[in-house]
C-alpha cells in the first residue's frame, strides 16, 4: 500500500452569521469544528483542529480512543494543550505542542471539545491518524541521459523511517522498496543495513521516464511528501550507413542482395552498429504489395538482406530508428531484374555457293528490347566447342515478345561448321543462345582445265577438258556421272555464253570439243551441283583463233 501524506486543510464557511455584527440580545452559537487529524504528518504525533464560532474560542480538548473501539470504550489519551497556529480566536487551526506517545499504530477516534468565550459549547467528532513516516532521500538515477552505450540506468536512494511512538528517525533496514518507472516496467529492491537501495533497468523506450521510489512497511505508514521523483530520458545517436553497391543486376527468380555498413555516432566518432534492425523495402512502382528484408548488423555493423524481387524497381534502405538510434535517412538500391529469354526454331543452311542462312525467333517475355540492346549474334566454330566467333550480327523484326520475335542473316561461309545464335542481353534481359547446329556441303574442284589446240586454226575444233573432283573423307577423289558446263567469254566482251555440256567419266575427267571461230576464254563450271555438293570452276583458258 502506497500512501502520501494527508495536510489537514480548514475549509471555513462564508462569515456572514459568523463575523458579521453581533445581535444586542445574545443567541446561544455554539461553535463549529472543521476538521481535526495530526499536523503536518502523522508521525509528528501533534493533533490539529479547525474551528470557528461567534466569539473567541477559548478552551479545545481532544480525547483520543484506539483504534476500532466502539462507544463506551475507555479513552487512550486526552490533550489539551492547544496554542493557534494561523487565523484569530474566532476562525483559525490550533494544535499541540507535546507530542503523543501511544502504544499502537493506526487511525483513532477523536472527540474534540470547543468551548468559546460565550460559554457556548461543541463536542464533535474526527479521526486522527496515528503511522510510521519512510522519509526517501538523495533518490538518483545514473545516468539520466542513456545513450547507446550505456543502455542501463541505477537507480539509488535512502529512506528513513520515523516512529510516532518513540519519536526516533532510524534506517530503514532491509525494506522492501517499490519502483514505480513510466514507460517501463516496476522494479522491486531491497534496502541495505543503512537504508539504502540500488536497482538496475534497461531504458527500452525513447520516451521521458519519470522514477518514483516507495517503501514497503508492515506496520501502518506513510510517505511524507508527494514522493521524489527524478526524471530519465534517452539520447538517440545519429546513425548512418554506406551501401556496397547501388545498383544491383540479378537474374528473374534469383534473389538481389542488398548490403552495407550501419554505423552510430557515440562518443565523438562514428562506430560500428551492432544488434540494430535495417528495414529494406522493394518499390515496384505499381502500388502493389512490396517486398522485404529486414537484417540485423552484426559486431562489425555488417548488413545483408537478400530480396527475391518480380521485376526491376528501388528499394529504400533505412536504418530502424529505436530508443537510441535516430534516424539514419533514406538511401535507394536499383535492382534491376533481367527477364529470362532464350533463341528458339534456329537453323542455319549452306547454299550451292557457300552461302550460309540463320535464321529463328527471339523470345524475351514481357516486352521487346530497344535500341542497341535488340541485336542477334550469328556465331561459327570449328569444333561446335571452341573459338566461337560472331561473323554477322542482325536485328529481330518486331513481334510478340512471348512467342518471339524473327530474325535472318545470310553470309559468307566454310563449306563446313557449327552455327548458333547468341543475344547477349542486358541489365533487363538475360544473356541466351540458340541450340547449336551443323551445316556443311561438299567441296568439289575442277583441275587441269585445258583448251587447245593454242593457237587453233578458224573452223578446226577446239577442244575444253578437265578433271572434276569432290573432297570427302579428308581427301580430292573423283566425282563421276556429273554435268560439267562449258562457258565461252569472246575476246572484249563481258559476257559468258553456254557453249554446252558434258558428263564427269568414272575417273572424274571430261571433254568437250568446239567448233573454233574467234578469240576468248573458255571455263568449265560445275553449276548445278546437287543438295549436298559446292558449285566449282575449272582455270580460264584464253585460245587465239587465226
Amino acid at each position: 500500500m502506497r500512501k502520501r501524506s494527508l495536510a489537514l486543510a480548514c475549509a471555513f464557511v462564508a462569515a456572514g452569521v459568523l463575523l458579521g455584527p453581533v445581535p444586542a440580545a445574545h443567541a446561544a452559537v455554539a461553535p463549529v469544528l472543521y476538521g481535526a487529524g495530526s499536523d503536518g504528518t502523522p508521525a509528528s504525533g501533534l493533533v490539529s483542529v479547525c474551528a470557528s464560532s461567534d466569539s473567541a474560542i477559548t478552551s479545545i480538548t481532544a480525547h483520543l480512543y484506539a483504534p476500532d473501539s466502539v462507544a463506551g470504550d475507555p479513552e487512550v489519551a486526552e490533550v489539551s494543550d492547544f496554542t493557534r497556529a494561523s487565523g484569530t480566536d474566532q476562525q483559525g487551526s490550533w494544535r499541540t505542542s507535546t507530542p503523543l506517545r501511544l502504544a499502537d499504530l493506526g487511525v483513532y477516534r477523536v472527540m474534540v471539545d470547543l468551548t468559546d468565550a460565550d460559554g457556548d459549547t461543541t463536542t464533535a467528532q474526527g479521526t486522527y491518524e496515528y503511522e510510521l513516516e519512510a522519509n526517501l532521500t538523495d533518490l538518483q538515477a545514473t545516468p539520466q541521459n542513456p545513450d547507446y552505450k550505456h543502455q542501463d540506468v541505477t537507480v539509488t536512494g535512502g529512506f528513513t523511517v520515523t516512529d510516532p511512538r518513540t519519536g526516533e528517525t532510524t534506517p530503514a533496514a532491509g525494506k522492501q522498496v517499490d519502483l514505480d518507472i513510466s514507460n517501463e516496467a516496476d522494479k522491486t529492491t531491497t534496502t541495505g543495513a543503512d537504508g539504502r537501495f540500488t536497482a538496475t533497468y534497461t531504458v527500452d523506450d525513447p520516451s521521458i521516464a519519470n522514477v518514483n521510489a516507495w517503501l514497503r512497511l508492515d506496520e501502518p505508514w506513510y510517505q511524507s511528501r508527494a514522493n521524489q521523483s527524478v526524471e530519465v530520458r534517452a539520447v538517440q545517436s545519429q546513425t548512418r550507413m554506406t551501401l556496397d553497391a547501388t545498383d544491383v543486376y540479378v537474374k528473374a527468380g534469383q534473389p538481389a542482395t542488398v548490403s552495407g555498413t550501419a554505423e552510430v555516432y557515440v562518443g565523438g566518432a562514428w562506430k560500428p552498429l551492432a544488434g540494430a534492425v535495417v528495414d529494406e523495402v522493394w518499390d515496384g512502382g505499381d502500388g502493389g504489395p512490396g517486398v522485404a528484408s529486414r537484417p540485423v548488423t552484426g559486431a562489425d555493423g555488417r548488413f545483408t538482406g537478400n530480396l527475391t524481387v518480380p521485376r526491376s524497381g528501388r528499394v529504400e534502405v533505412q536504418v530502424r530508428t529505436g530508443t537510441y538510434l535516430g534516424y539514419s535517412g533514406f538511401q535507394t538500391v536499383h535492382v534491376y531484374v533481367a527477364n529470362k529469354t532464350s533463341i528458339t526454331g534456329f537453323t542455319a543452311t549452306l547454299n550451292k555457293y557457300s552461302e550460309l542462312t540463320a535464321k529463328g525467333l527471339l523470345n524475351t517475355g514481357r516486352q521487346m528490347p530497344s535500341g542497341a540492346v535488340n541485336k542477334v549474334e550469328l556465331q561459327y566454330s570449328a569444333d561446335g566447342r571452341t573459338g566461337w566467333k560472331t561473323v554477322k550480327t542482325v536485328t529481330p523484326g518486331s513481334g510478340e515478345p512471348e512467342t518471339g520475335a524473327r530474325f535472318k542473316g545470310t553470309f559468307d561461309a566454310p563449306y563446313k561448321g557449327y552455327y548458333r545464335a547468341h543475344f547477349k542481353g542486358s541489365r533487363d534481359f538475360q544473356e541466351s543462345y540458340s541450340a547449336v547446329v551443323y551445316a556443311k556441303r561438299t567441296p568439289t574442284r575442277i583441275t587441269d582445265g585445258n583448251a587447245s589446240p593454242e593457237p587453233v586454226h578458224k573452223g578446226r575444233t577446239i577442244t575444253y577438258k578437265g578433271k572434276l573432283q569432290q573432297y570427302t573423307s579428308s581427301a580430292w577423289k573423283a566425282y563421276a556421272d556429273q554435268k560439267v558446263k562449258i562457258l565461252f567469254r569472246p575476246k572484249g566482251s563481258s559476257t559468258w555464253y553456254d557453249m554446252g555440256n558434258t558428263y564427269t567419266r568414272s575417273d572424274g575427267t571430261f571433254s568437250k570439243g568446239f567448233t573454233a571461230s574467234k578469240d576468248g576464254t573458255w571455263v568449265a563450271v560445275l553449276l548445278y551441283p546437287n543438295s549436298t555438293h559446292l558449285v566449282s570452276s575449272g582455270r580460264e583458258d584464253y585460245v587465239d583463233v587465226i
